[in-house]
């Protein structure tokens, strides 16, 4: 299993060359100074709630053939070989075309980075290995929709993600030299002894049939204990509110005098890729995470709290993980908000016992580390934003507006197009109605629509009209900034729109007056620059370098908080790996699950008396870095508008801020942050699990059952575990007569041996030596 971007669970892609190759062989150039460090990504295994997608062995016992050349038809081949094939091949038709013509000979595949030095990478051959109707039709999302499901949002779309390949391997070799020498192996096939190129895949997955209920129940057949097969698809999702923080409570104590309606600012953050290893999502990922703390910022800049607390409507924001995998992050924070509302099966406790009352309340069955999203208003309405990267002209970008009777995504659509900047914006989508039931653009707004049943709505504002680009392959390994450059002018100016917009919505009272909201937070709120300092250095750690100085400063700090809190060191936050990928990843306690500590034990859930008998009981949650640092971000950004003569303390640690003044507001508390300073705590985490999945009671994290009342809707990814030697080797197959020259140097040997010894007993005996 890979448990999230950077753990090497795959182990190596070795390309090993046995017997050594001679000087100008292709095999000796570059691979004797690179075979042991060589980059690679597979093609994994992903079970749902009806079987199985993606690549793998058939079993545990390795898949070898010799390296062909496949350029998109295949000769007569009676003898196992692997497939090696140019990226702009990878296409339903050319994976068909060897699935079909297998016979069983067919051992794997190896897909060549096919980066054309002429073209900077630009190549508009490339296909998308997502749906033509991404999360619907034909999908396992395909019931999470609202209105038509099967509308092309992906032109380029082959729908790779929904074939099971199980018994095919298949792995990307992302150095192009290498390639480029695996490329003439393959097209140079020699048939002559000791002159055969294999590849060798050992990439078992998981066995035929498999479902994630299944994998999720797995037993041991010698011991009968359950030993879970999978772990599900998901994370944590990170959400924030400026003004003063909302009041929550248990029903009897709490006071919603504060709990004003919600227009919520949201985007994905996740993206995905045939091969997870190499997700980079710079135009379906990072344009998202920009646009949202971007605007975020703006807000904290121009908006005080006091003016935010005399609004009709509160503010949120949220960045959603594992929205690629059936809107998990949208819909499990929508449901627990209000649709239909979150139930906790234990009472309510403090998430750290020893801080008693100066702790948030916290539910430990199932486990919310805070309870913080139940002060929040009924949702009004909803602007997501999605793929703000790339234009398809200049100045213009395009608004996605809900048909429903509500009104409320004409209302927005409207601000958002009276709300442009100087040099961009905002134009009505293309898209028409089909028999009324609208195409919506797959974003957390499908999930408020489903789960509202239409009844409340809102708009998408996007960098594509009718349909997602033509030139950036959608959920592709070239969705990267190394091949396209992400246009940090539409982001501003999104980022802008965004912010003007969203704070119209908190503005309106419910008249709909688009024209004055619009501009009285176009009044309040000016433009983000395009060089702005934040932006360029959040977009350099998004789109070129993970492990940048920003995103491991506000991660590091906002670690140290929760350990301070917490009082127990549970670990450091796994990192971005330097070149940035989006794949969500595994739901585990390392990567987001929260867990329950009663004494020495750590639970996924927890239902038992003990809780709060030791001082060190305690609900823990270690986020990724990437969330950690979004956390941090929006603290930074949104916590700063209590402090009216704007100078702060200094800070490394939350310790540092325990006698701030500025953050006396009932339920409001200080933390530090990134930024150095003290601020008011804005930001908090959110589960990102599938609906239909609950953690374990009194069990380790890891272990997940089926909620009880699962709707049969969701789409319930999981990834299979694998052992960590798994992998490819590519080396010269020296055939029979290397092995058979051993042998019989062996026996030669031997037997020389034995002869030896015998005359030498012999000539002992004669001397009496023995």
């Amino acid at each position: 299993m890979k448990l999230r971007t950077g753990v090497a669970a795959y182990g190596l892609l070795l390309l090993i060359l046995s017997p050594p190759a001679v000087a100008d062989d292709g095999l000796d150039k570059p691979f004797t100074s690179s075979f042991a460090r060589l980059e690679h990504a597979p093609c994994t295994s992903l079970f749902y709630r009806n079987g199985r997608l993606g690549c793998g062995t058939e079993d545990t016992s390795l898949q070898v053939g010799q390296l062909k050349y496949f350029d998109g038809s295949l000769p007569d081949i009676k003898s196992p070989y692997v497939a090696v094939m140019e990226e702009e091949m990878l296409t339903v038709d050319s994976i068909n075309t060897l699935l079909s013509a297998r016979g069983g000979y067919l051992q794997g595949i190896l897909v060549l980075n096919s980066t054309s030095e002429e073209d900077g990478g630009q190549n508009n051959q490339y296909y998308s290995p997502d749906s033509l109707y991404p999360r619907g039709y034909g999908t396992p999302s395909a019931n999470l929709n609202y209105g038509t499901n099967a509308y092309a949002w992906n032109p380029k779309g082959q729908g790779l993600f929904d074939i099971d390949m199980h018994g095919i391997p298949m792995a990307y070799v992302i150095d192009a030299d290498v390639s480029k020498s695996l490329r003439k192996e393959a097209q140079s096939v020699s048939d002559a002894p000791g002159d055969t190129i294999v590849a060798e895949f050992n990439y078992y997955m998981g066995p035929d049939k498999m479902t994630s209920a299944k994998c999720l129940a797995w037993k041991d057949v010698a011991t009968n204990q359950w030993n879970p097969k999978c772990l599900p698809i998901g994370g944590t999702s990170v959400w924030a509110t400026p003004g003063s923080p909302p009041s929550y409570g248990d029903s009897e104590n709490d006071n919603n005098a504060n709990n004003r309606p919600v227009v919520v600012l949201a985007a994905g953050m996740d993206s995905t890729s045939m091969f997870h290893d190499i997700s980079p999502g710079a135009n379906t990922a990072a344009s998202n995470i920009l646009t949202v703390l971007m605007a975020a910022r703006l807000i904290g800049k121009y908006v005080n709290d006091n003016t935010l607390d005399s609004l009709p409507n509160r503010i949120v924001f949220a960045l959603f993980e594992a929205e690629q995998y059936g809107f998990v992050g949208s819909r499990s924070f929508l449901r627990d908000v209000a649709y239909p509302g979150f139930e906790c099966k234990s009472s309510l406790v403090r998430a750290v016992s020893r801080l008693g009352e100066k702790s948030d309340l916290a539910c430990i069955n199932p486990v919310r580390p805070s309870m913080k999203f139940t002060g929040l208003g009924q949702i009004k309405g909803m602007l997501s934003v999605d793929q703000l990267g790339y234009l398809l002209g200049d100045g213009v970008l395009y608004v996605h507006a809900d048909n429903n009777n509500d009104m409320y995504g004409t209302f927005l659509a409207n601000v958002l197009k009276s709300s442009g900047t100087n040099s961009f914006s905002v134009a009505s989508a293309s898209v028409n109605s089909n028999n009324n039931a609208y195409p919506y653009p797959p974003t957390p707004l499908t999930s408020l629509l489903h789960l509202s049943e239409g009844a409340v709505g809102g708009a998408v504002l996007t960098g594509y009209d009718y349909a997602f680009t033509n030139k950036v392959p959608y959920h592709s390994h070239r969705d990267s900034a190394d091949y396209f450059s992400v246009n940090l002018k539409s982001i501003a100016a999104a980022a802008t729109i965004a912010a003007r917009s969203i704070l119209a919505a908190a503005y309106d009272n419910g008249s709909y007056d688009y024209a004055t909201s619009a501009n009285y937070a176009k009044n309040l709120i000016g433009e983000l620059n395009y060089d702005d300092k934040d932006l360029v250095a959040l977009s350099n750690c998004l789109l070129h370098n993970g492990q940048c100085e920003m995103i491991q400063k506000y991660s590091s700090v906002d670690a140290a908080n929760e350990r301070i809190r917490f009082g127990r060191n549970m670990g450091s936050p796994n990192p971005m790996p330097k070149a940035a990928n989006f794949y969500a990843g595994v739901y585990h306690r390392y990567y987001g699950q929260p867990v329950v500590a009663v004494g020495d034990q750590l639970y996924g859930a927890y239902n038992g008396n003990d809780y709060g008998n030791k001082a060190s009981d305690a609900i823990h949650i270690l986020p990724e870095a990437l969330e950690s640092a979004i956390h941090g971000l929006f603290n930074d950004y949104l916590g700063r508008g209590s402090n009216s003569n704007g100078k702060f303390t200094s800070c490394k640690t939350v310790s540092d801020c325990g006698n701030v003044d500025y953050c006396s507001a009932e339920g409001d508390r200080a933390t530090c942050t990134g930024g150095g300073v003290c601020v008011c705590e804005r930001a908090s985490y959110h589960v990102a699990l599938d609906e239909a999945l609950l953690p374990a009671e009194n069990k380790p994290a890891g272990y997940f059952v089926v909620n009880e009342n699962d709707e049969g809707i969701s789409a319930m990814y999981t990834e299979p575990n694998w052992s960590n030697d798994v992998g490819v080797r590519v080396y010269r197959d020296a055939g029979w007569l290397p092995g058979f020259l051993s042998l019989a140097a062996g026996l030669a040997v031997g037997s020389a041996s034995i002869f030896g010894a015998f005359v030498l007993r012999i000539g002992l005996k004669k001397e009496k030596l023995y």
